[in-house]
């Protein structure tokens, strides 16, 4: 999901934060095992091969079940990548400038990629490319970079890697429907380090920094994702998470940026040189941005609809949490500067009318002031709790809210009175529309 801020730069799932003020952004695979996210639709596939003597090259080939009339970008994609659309059998597809008009009775369709080598010029982790690193050994195909969708339903991809040696690498993942976090796929035959628990495995590409803390982080939030993936998914969530560090452009500013998909997330840093506290400032940038998007990655394999504000501000409240439990007392007033006595002011539901319109500044408000929304809806729930809350607990037994009008400040203050022995309705009216604000309602940061 996106998020800024002037230290950190962090959609579905992207977060910056920029080192000195910190900016931050967050936007939401292997083979499949047991336990694996399984596709809510398996009507279409992917083919993608990938070959590493010609690395800057993907060929896909798409398979549906019925003739589509057309082949649109997929999400918040522009299609500059891809090129020679055909049928299986040579016919060419016509682009009109939006999608690819299909050939009549053309179920097979295939295109190449064009991958961007990432090694010397480095990437925005926020909006990441189809890319690859030879340095590093992993290829990085996102939705919006790679891809064609002819509906909106899920399927399947299987991308086969040949290595040099002649060894092959087969993948098999799924492609996520228009309600869950967009495809990350990170293919590789190298990660740098493993971590494993009963419940989820968390591979590392790329270079992570070489802090003396960041083992202990890596286990740190695999053991919170495995806790989040029991007590907040109520569907069926992914076994593995890819985290791949990619290069920071040689121009960029100094700062910390991050997103995440379906099955990954992807991550970069740049310290401010001379800066005392950049050490310090990026363990809690680290850390919080990891459990925010591994957040997104694990509630929305479920697939749902919640608004942008209710995604980014349910993803920080819980990153927020996680972190405390982290970070070394002397870090607190990194995580308050950065996270929580930030003020940024703005009804919730303003924001997020402002932020559909196209006004992504908006994300702020959600990271800051909706994490205390929901801090604060937390202390009054009357649910009992799981491992991860009561407010966990509630999203859980509503099936992430399935039955909810998250936008309507009136509908969202009567399903919370029902938990909260009526307390909730002046707190949601407060911060959604500023609607009759106690003393004290909406100032409160912990």
């Amino acid at each position: 999901m996106k998020q800024q801020s002037n230290f950190l730069r962090c959609n579905i799932v992207s977060s910056a934060l920029v080192l000195g003020l910190m900016m931050l952004s967050v936007t939401a695979c292997t083979a499949i095992k047991p336990g694996r996210l399984i596709p809510i639709s398996s009507g279409h596939s992917y083919l993608i091969m990938i070959d590493e003597t010609a690395p800057s090259n993907a060929q896909v080939r798409l398979s549906l079940a019925s003739a589509p009339v057309r082949l649109s970008i997929a999400r918040n994609g522009d299609g500059a990548a891809i090129s020679r659309v055909t049928c299986a059998d040579g016919r060419a597809a016509a682009f009109d400038g939006l999608s690819w008009v299909a050939p009549p009775d053309c179920r097979e369709f295939t295109w190449n990629v064009a991958l961007e080598g990432i090694d010397h010029t480095g990437i925005d982790a926020s909006l990441p490319v189809a890319s690859y690193s030879l340095n590093h050994r992993y290829w990085l195909l996102p939705e919006r970079g790679a891809f064609l969708r002819a509906a909106n339903s899920g399927g399947m991809v299987k991308t086969t890697l040949r290595l040099k040696g002649g060894r092959t690498i087969v993948t098999n993942l799924m492609f996520p429907s228009a309600d869950q976090p967009p495809y990350y796929a990170v293919i590789g035959s190298e990660p740098q380090q493993e971590y494993s628990s009963s419940e989820l495995r968390l591979r590392v590409f790329g270079k992570p920094p070489q802090y003396p803390w960041m083992n202990a982080l890596h286990n740190d939030v695999l053991a919170r994702w495995a806790i989040w993936r029991r007590d907040l998914s109520s569907g069926k969530a992914p076994s593995v998470i890819d985290w791949v560090w990619v290069e920071v452009p040689p121009d960029a500013a100094p700062g910390y940026s991050a997103s995440a998909g379906s099955e990954a997330i992807i991550s970069q840093i740049k310290l401010r040189p001379g800066d005392p506290d950049a050490e310090a400032k990026a363990r809690v940038v680290i850390g919080t941005s990891a459990a925010h998007e591994g957040f997104h990655t694990i509630t929305g394999a479920a697939g749902q609809a919640w608004p942008a504000w209710v995604n980014e501000s349910l993803a920080n409240h819980y990153a927020i949490t996680a972190a405390q439990a982290f970070l070394e007392p002397e870090d607190q007033k990194w995580l308050d500067v950065f996270y929580i006595a930030r003020e940024v002011r703005t009804p919730l539901l303003n924001a997020q009318s402002r932020y559909t319109a196209g006004d992504g500044d908006q994300a702020q408000v959600f990271y800051t002031y909706g994490a205390r929304f929901w801090r604060k809806i937390e202390s009054i729930l009357t649910i009992d709790s799981n491992g991860s809350g009561r407010l966990a607990a509630l999203i859980a037994a509503s099936n992430n809210f399935s039955d909810i009008d998250l936008n309507s400040a009136n509908e969202l203050a009567s399903f919370l009175d029902l938990h909260s022995d009526g307390k909730a309705g002046p707190i949601v009216r407060c911060f959604l529309i500023d609607e009759n604000c106690a003393v004290g309602t909406e100032r409160s940061t912990h």
